[in-house]
């Protein structure tokens, strides 16, 4: 695994290992030149949930994006990178709802979600990002789940990008005012 482009670009990632998929160069590839082409990388406030080796969030960041908070149970990967790339940022190792409790109060522009397969926690993330009302005025949130596990949480109005990779698919949505959204978290 590698940073694709940018400032970082071919700086190889340490990455997980053991029951984990990260997410391919190819697909990362894709999923930013798409982010790009809609102008949601420059400057931009990011988050990077169940973020593993930080791979997303560094590439967004090699992009031009001018934060980045990071987020999983295990941060060993992640600050190895972020060390390796002299790159700095905030690094919670915790569980995601307990970071969304903290980060409540914050406004990201573009939230990465790439969490274990076959969960529900990207519409959970979902939830409590619209619950918290974090994503900001313009903000998108990139869910990843099963493309057999649409995201029943998510609009069909509310996605403004899908792609899809195999057995993985992601959702480009924008946020929406809670009451829009069914069930609690």
């Amino acid at each position: 695994m590698r940073v694709i482009s940018g400032q970082h670009k071919g700086a190889k990632l340490i990455s997980p290992r053991g029951e984990v998929r990260p997410t391919t160069d190819m697909v990362k590839g894709s999923l930013f030149s798409m982010l790009q082409s809609k102008d949601l990388i420059a400057g931009a406030v990011c988050l990077d949930l169940f973020c593993g080796s930080g791979s997303l969030g560094i590439e967004a960041l090699s992009r031009g994006a001018s934060s980045c908070v990071f987020v999983d149970a295990d941060c060993k990967n992640v600050n190895a990178n972020l060390n390796k790339l002299n790159i700095s940022a905030r690094v919670f190792q915790s569980d995601f709802r307990q970071a969304l409790r903290i980060l409540r109060n914050e406004k990201f522009d573009l939230v990465f979600c790439d969490p274990p397969y076959k969960t529900d926690f990207a519409e959970q993330v979902y939830k409590l990002l619209v619950k918290y009302g974090m994503l900001g005025e313009t903000g998108v949130a990139v869910l990843e789940h099963a493309t057999d596990r649409p995201l029943s949480v998510v609009p069909e109005y509310n996605v403004i990008d899908r792609r899809v990779f195999g057995v993985s698919a992601f959702d480009i949505v924008r946020g929406k005012d809670e009451s829009d959204i069914c069930g609690n978290v």
